[in-house]
């Protein structure tokens, strides 16, 4: 990795639903057990009550296994808390256990001890997020008893639910479960299973993975300045295999995309190195989803079948209309320019404002969503979709990866993917959309084709003749 990808330090929120599982469970919370003890010689205090004792282990222990996770990803990942007491108290992004008190008990403790270290500071007062990272005396500590990936794992509910004004950061909120949401829980852990059956990896040199390394960390530091929140950057890990899904409603009726997968990290370009058990991948995607869906709705056929971004303005300016189109479907007014970063007015040769009116012109039979915040809603629909599509390969026994609307799988299920998920959307939406190929990769090795030797070849890599295999 290079020093320029290095200096940026990776960063992510803290996780305090990760816990021991399987047999060296019990190992674990021993050793987690003995920290806390040597952490609380340092304390000057009265004795905890059992309620405050409780939270306090809890917290604790969260904290040690989410920075140790965190190293082991990145052995220079920072993770962000916040300091403030109202953060940290009820608050649907932490388990119930969590109160300010523990909280920040455990974690000054862990500081004091030298098992963790503050990278940068945020106080109560600013309720600006501290960042603080482990030490390698609490790596050391627990990687003699946690081997494996799955020895610790995410107990967070896959099904999340966040409530916001699209301006501001969504907030996590409780709710009570429902038919939809247990349903939707049992289809993503049957998705998750799938998808974890298969080796996913990314086949890149290392220079050119640490160029696709900056070009994240510049989108990172960019979405940053333009949402106005903390920088966040993680290097791509390619165990993250598992999806959750995210709503924006408490009726569940808008959001509930698929999040989590390493996959969805990967700048379009580079995602035909993306390759499955060292096999070569493909990608699929809906052509102008919402936009179908929109004139579904109304009753009405979408203009220009091939390409309704191609109008009005031509094919040449086809990338500024669809996000000037999009923009509009999801804003409740009237949007900046700056929000397009596509249009030029002096190839156009239009004001931003007559370029917006042209579109909504174009599009008249579908004007009542324009400025309405239908997108959010929209997305709830394409979800739907992305649900069906799923299930179908879980069905086949394939793996298929999502990113919104395009889907990722095996290179020699090209025909077959597209077909799923046209009849996918015919069945969730009742309307045709076409699914067009983004590309399909031909596997050659991270520098070349791979060639073995007849040898090799006949007793495979480990000598061992595997024409002979039972299957």
């Amino acid at each position: 990795m290079s020093a320029q990808v290095e200096n940026f330090t990776s960063s992510r929120p803290i996780n305090l639903f990760r816990r021991p599982t399987g047999a060296r469970s019990p190992a674990i919370l021993d050793r987690l057990d003995a920290i806390q003890e040597e952490v609380e010689l340092h304390e000057q205090r009265r004795a905890r009550d059992a309620s405050a004792a409780d939270r306090y282990r809890k917290c604790f222990r969260a904290i040690c296994m989410d920075l140790f996770d965190a190293m082991q990803a990145d052995q220079e990942m920072c993770v962000g808390v916040r300091r403030d007491k109202s953060a940290l108290t009820n608050n649907a992004a932490y388990p119930e256990f969590v109160t300010a008190r523990q909280f920040l008990d455990a974690l000054a403790g862990m500081l004091t001890a030298g098992y963790a270290t503050q990278v940068s500071l945020g106080t109560e007062a600013s309720g600006r997020t501290s960042r603080i990272k482990g030490t390698q005396k609490l790596h050391a500590t627990l990687s003699i008893c946690i081997e494996y990936p799955d020895d610790v794992i995410d107990t967070t509910d896959p099904i999340r639910l966040k409530v916001g004004k699209p301006s501001q950061t969504k907030k996590s909120i409780r709710y009570e479960d429902t038919s939809n949401t247990i349903q939707w829980r049992a289809n993503l852990q049957r998705i998750n299973e799938n998808n974890r059956r298969y080796s996913l990896a990314l086949d890149l040199t290392p220079a050119k993975r640490a160029a696709l390394e900056r070009e994240r960390v510049a989108k990172a530091k960019e979405e940053a300045r333009k949402e106005r929140k903390p920088f966040e950057y993680e290097r791509l890990n390619t165990a993250r295999t598992d999806l959750f899904r995210v709503f924006n409603k408490p009726d569940w009726t808008e959001g509930g995309r698929f999040y989590g997968g390493w996959w969805q990290q990967v700048p379009r370009g580079s995602r035909k190195h993306i390759t499955i058990n060292g096999k070569a991948t493909c990608e699929h995607d809906f052509s102008s989803l919402h936009l179908r869906l929109l004139y579904a709705r109304v009753g009405e056929p979408t203009p220009s079948i091939d390409d309704p971004y191609g109008q009005p303005y031509g094919v040449e300016h086809r990338e500024a209309v669809k996000k000037a189109f999009n923009v509009i479907v999801n804003s409740s007014c009237k949007p900046r320019q700056a929000s397009v970063p596509e249009f030029s007015s002096s190839q156009l040769r239009l004001t931003w404002q007559r370029f917006l009116d042209g579109i909504i012109e174009h599009h008249k039979p579908i004007s009542t969503y324009f400025y309405s915040g239908e997108g959010i809603r929209l997305q709830r629909a394409d979800a739907n979709i992305a649900e069906r599509v799923m299930l179908k390969f879980v069905a086949m026994g394939y793996p298929c990866l999502p990113i919104h609307d395009s889907f990722i799988t095996f290179a020699t299920l090209d025909d077959e993917l597209g077909q799923i998920m046209e009849t996918a959307a015919a069945e969730e939406a009742a309307v045709t959309v076409p699914a067009k190929r983004k590309y399909v990769a031909q596997y050659c090795g991270p520098i070349g084709p791979v060639t073995y030797d007849i040898g090799t070849l006949i007793n495979g890599p480990e000598g061992k003749n595997w024409l002979l295999r039972e299957w």
